[in-house]
């Protein structure tokens, strides 16, 4: 899988703005996820493998309604309120904290971009110490249009990128990249113009059929953090 993925002639240029999806790509979450699908669509007597929970439930709010949930509003409550118990249980992947130390030592522009809510992340990113290493956090309550919409990668390049001509715009999409663990990360940073980095270690496997991902077409895939910097290096 790795190979094809691997396409690179993007990424032989310096990228300043270097954009990070939040759930399952710094933070190891996606089991966490799962476990509460599984328990919300049990009690409401839905059976459903779990690449097709990864595939259709992580990180789209309307998936709910196409496996037939009745009280998708609910059922969405009932997701968000696991979630914030499960807080004091969320860690960050390895290598993703020495990752961006790096990046702040180069003096690279970092972003988080999540479906999530911003009171699910915000007490994991104080808690493990990477505050300081992210410049913007932009989280489900500051976007209108979820992901694989571009809104989150614009709303991030208009407040880290100083205003310019359309040139100047041109080029900042050019000097930015979006590393996301799943499809709809991929083509967020696709349809933004941007270029690509898929996450996928090991262990996602569980989550998401690699040939699945590879049909989302990034630019690059990586396995740890440290593969990324040596690539943008």
């Amino acid at each position: 899988m790795e190979e094809r993925l691997r396409r690179g002639s993007v990424l032989s240029q310096t990228f300043e703005y270097i954009f990070f999806d939040w759930d399952g790509c710094l933070a190891d979450t996606l089991g966490i996820w799962m476990e509460l699908y599984k328990l919300a669509l049990s009690r409401r007597g839905i059976p459903v493998e779990e690449q097709a929970i990864g595939r259709e439930l992580f990180n789209d709010w309307s998936g709910p309604g196409r496996f037939g949930v009745p009280d998708v509003e609910a059922f969405a409550l009932e997701i968000m309120e696991g979630l914030d118990r499960r807080i004091p249980a969320v860690k960050l992947n390895p290598w993703a904290r020495t990752a961006l130390k790096r990046l702040r030592l180069r003096g690279k522009r970092t972003a988080i971009l999540t479906g999530s809510r911003r009171s699910f992340v915000e007490p994991v990113v104080a808690r493990e110490g990477i505050a300081s290493l992210i410049d913007l956090l932009v989280c489900l309550e500051d976007v209108q249009r979820l992901k694989p919409h571009p809104e989150a990668v614009n709303r991030a390049l208009e407040i880290l990128g100083p205003l310019g001509s359309h040139r100047e715009e041109t080029r900042r999409r050019q000097r930015a990249v979006m590393v996301g663990d799943s499809s709809k990360d991929i083509e967020m940073g696709r349809n933004a113009g941007i270029a690509t980095i898929l996450y996928f270690p090991d262990r996602n496997r569980r989550f998401y059929e690699p040939q699945w991902l590879l049909r989302c077409g990034p630019d690059y895939t990586i396995r740890d953090f440290r593969e990324l910097e040596a690539l943008l290096a």
